[in-house]
Parts: C-alpha cells; sequence; structure tokens
C-alpha cells in the first residue's frame, strides 16, 4: 500500500519536476548565417619635408579608414554598416599600437553605437610559420548593464607556401566582458582564411569564421563569410 502511495505521488509530482527543469535549461543554440565585406584605406600623413623632420615617426606611423557592410541571418537584409577611422604606430617589429573609433549604423529599428578601442599586435616569424597575438580592449557606448566592456585576445597561425599567394590563416579569438559582475568569457571566433595581394598597394582578404556566444540563455551560433579589401596609397 505504501508502495502504490510512492508511486502515485512520484507520478503526480516528477511532470512538475520536468516542466521546471525544461524551462531552467538553456535553449538549443541558434545556426545563423552572415557575410561582410569591408573596404579600407591606409596611408601615412605626414612626408618629410621643411616642416616635418622626423622620418624614422612618419615611416612607422599610420591612419586609416574602412567602410563595411554585415548582413543579417537572412543574408539578404542589411544587419549593420559601419565607418571606422583608426591610426596606427609601430614601435617594433614586435609590437604595433592601434586606436580606433567606430560608428555602426542599424538602421531605423536598431539602436545606432559607437565604440572607442586600443589594440595591440605582435608577430613573430618562426621558420615558415608567423605566429601572431593581438589583444584589443574596446568600449561601447551602450546603457550601463549591457555588454560595453570588452577585452579580446586573438592567437592566429599563418603558413608561408613557397611560390603560392595564398598562405593559409587561422586564428582563434576569445571575448571577455569586463562589467559590474566581474570578467565573464562570453564566446568565441574560429577563423581560417587567406590574404591575397595582387599588387604592392592592394590587398583582398577571405575569411570563413564560425563564432560561438556565451553565457546567455539562448546562444547564437554563426558561420560568417567575410571578404575585405584594403589599399595602401604610400
Amino acid at each position: 500500500m505504501h508502495v502504490l502511495r510512492l508511486l502515485c505521488a512520484l507520478a503526480l509530482v516528477l511532470p512538475a519536476v520536468n516542466t521546471a527543469a525544461q524551462e531552467r535549461s538553456p535553449l538549443r543554440p541558434r545556426l545563423l548565417g552572415e557575410a561582410w565585406g569591408s573596404i579600407g584605406v591606409q596611408f601615412r600623413p605626414f612626408r618629410n619635408n621643411t616642416r616635418v623632420k622626423e622620418p624614422d615617426f612618419n615611416k612607422r606611423f599610420r591612419m586609416g579608414v574602412e567602410a563595411g557592410y554585415r548582413s543579417d541571418e537572412n543574408l539578404s537584409g542589411g544587419r549593420q554598416v559601419y565607418l571606422d577611422l583608426g591610426a596606427r604606430y609601430k614601435f617594433h617589429d614586435l609590437l604595433r599600437v592601434s586606436l580606433e573609433h567606430r560608428f555602426s549604423f542599424r538602421g531605423a529599428d536598431r539602436r545606432n553605437s559607437q565604440r572607442t578601442s586600443v589594440q595591440v599586435q605582435s608577430s613573430q616569424d618562426l621558420g615558415r610559420f608567423t605566429a601572431e597575438y593581438r589583444f584589443r580592449y574596446q568600449h561601447e557606448f551602450l546603457d550601463p548593464g549591457e555588454v560595453r566592456d570588452q577585452l579580446r585576445n586573438r592567437l592566429g597561425l599563418v603558413y608561408d607556401i613557397r611560390k603560392w599567394k595564398l598562405d593559409p590563416e587561422v586564428s582563434v579569438e576569445f571575448f571577455t566582458w569586463a562589467g559590474n559582475l566581474g570578467w565573464r568569457y562570453i564566446g568565441t571566433r574560429y577563423s581560417v582564411g587567406t590574404t591575397w595581394r595582387p599588387g604592392k598597394k592592394h590587398e583582398v582578404g577571405v575569411n570563413v569564421m564560425h563564432d560561438r556566444e556565451r553565457y546567455v540563455y539562448a546562444p547564437s551560433y554563426r558561420f560568417i563569410y567575410a571578404l575585405s579589401y584594403t589599399l595602401e596609397l604610400n
């Protein structure tokens, strides 16, 4: 009799427990696709003349402008149009520091924003490999409580194939949110691609990226197909 009562009680309790567990469990990640495109220009703003006599500084200092477009998950709708203004100084072959400001335009039904970032890059040749590291701190001008401050660490590797212009490049980038709850690891981005230089001043980049969100109830996993073009004026 006691066993029968226990079974009846479990029959009544288990459906409620199962429903509550489903409500608390995270949703299955959404798989999305996006397309990114960008065009950039880099140049040296100063030239050596009678007024500017710092040849080493002029050689190491560059400025740049980049405009880009990013689609939404339907690949046909505009998710974001942005404009980047930046400056970079090469302190050493192993150390380059950049400052960048971005204006993001997301349309009438979405909120436009701006962000400022400081970036430190380093690379080292290891035989036919080139190891790269990039650290970026970025602040996006959003409301308190949102993801405004991020630390991004990117590790990359390039392999130089002899007599071949399309050297393979792989990288992984880790995103950390620095907020009121402390540091939170919120995402990872994997990338595979190559860079083609048809001329001394022209550079075309092709990449396929996989972006995985973390620390959210309903994460998104995105496959991103990116194409970029950069022109060096001087």
